[in-house]
Parts: structure tokens; C-alpha cells; sequence
């Protein structure tokens, strides 16, 4: 009787850090929503040597954006404001660069470690070349092989902080 009540609570409690762990909702779809940009924009971009002239503003005009769109400005389901550019302020890609970065701005900490952290599907991997966190703390950029992405859940909680802005890098 005592093994079986001490498995119960084993189980319950595997259980409930296995929940816990689980992204949100509003987590799994913000990422959705940067794969399905980038994608969006290498479809588009597909037949062309590279990037040249890419903005958050030729990325309005041509509908690659997966968020919505409030006036001039691309809003992920989170509520940040979305950038895409060669850079983390979204700077228009110039001849020969063949990458581009999707920005979201002003996450808090809990947003920052859970979309640091989170686990991508291997078509999702393909193209991402790094990831990066910026605050008032400074500039940390993760790659595969360097400082290890995917990132751990504990490893993000070292770099996240009340307001970040995370980029992602494709090409």
C-alpha cells in the first residue's frame, strides 16, 4: 500500500513539472509566427541572389508577415512590436546579404525564457542561424555549437531580464 501511494505521487508530480514546463499557447503560436515569416520571406525572395531591400516596410507591402498589422507596424499575438530587417532595428538588407533578422521588441522575462527556450521542430532549425538577447544588461548572441542553442530553461533565466529585445537570424 505505501509503494503504491508513493508511486501515485511520483506520477502526479512528474506530471505537473511536465505541465509546467509545457509552453503557452501564446508561446508555441509567436514562434509559429516567426517560422511562418520566414518562410514567407524566403518564398518571396526565393528566385533572387539575396535579401536586397528588405524592411519591416517591404515586408508590409508584400503581406510576409504572419502577425497583424497595426498601422505601419507589425504586431506578433503577444502584443510586440515586430521588426525585420539585416539587423535587430530592422535596417534594409543591402546588396549581397543573403540574411535577415525578425525582432520582437519589449518582451518581459517570462516571454524572453519561454521563446528563448523553446524546443523548434527540425524544419523550424533549418535556416536559423542564431539567436539573440538584448537589454539593459548588454548583447548575448546564441548559435548552434557556441553557446548552445536550443537554450535550457535555466540557461535563459541568466540572460533574460524585465525587458528584452530577442532576434532571430535566417538565412
Amino acid at each position: 500500500m505505501y509503494i503504491w501511494l508513493c508511486s501515485l505521487v511520483a506520477i502526479v508530480a512528474v506530471g505537473i513539472l511536465l505541465c509546467l514546463q509545457r509552453p503557452s499557447s501564446e508561446i508555441v503560436q509567436a514562434n509559429r509566427e516567426i517560422l511562418s515569416t520566414a518562410d514567407k520571406i524566403r518564398s518571396f525572395y526565393r528566385n533572387r541572389p539575396d535579401y536586397w531591400g528588405l524592411d519591416t516596410n517591404d515586408v508590409i507591402s508584400h503581406k510576409l508577415y504572419a502577425g497583424h498589422k497595426k498601422g505601419q507596424v507589425i504586431v506578433n499575438n503577444l502584443g510586440q512590436e515586430v521588426v525585420i530587417g539585416s539587423d535587430a532595428e530592422g535596417t534594409k538588407i543591402m546588396p549581397g546579404q543573403r540574411i535577415f533578422t525578425i525582432s520582437y521588441l519589449k518582451t518581459n522575462k517570462k516571454q524572453c525564457i519561454e521563446l528563448a527556450s523553446f524546443r523548434w521542430q527540425e524544419e523550424g532549425k533549418l535556416g536559423l542561424i542564431s539567436f539573440k538577447v538584448k537589454n539593459g544588461s548588454g548583447e548575448y548572441e546564441f548559435s548552434w555549437g557556441n553557446k548552445g542553442l536550443p537554450l535550457s530553461r535555466n540557461y535563459a533565466k541568466q540572460y533574460c531580464e524585465e525587458e528584452n529585445n530577442l532576434s532571430w537570424t535566417f538565412e
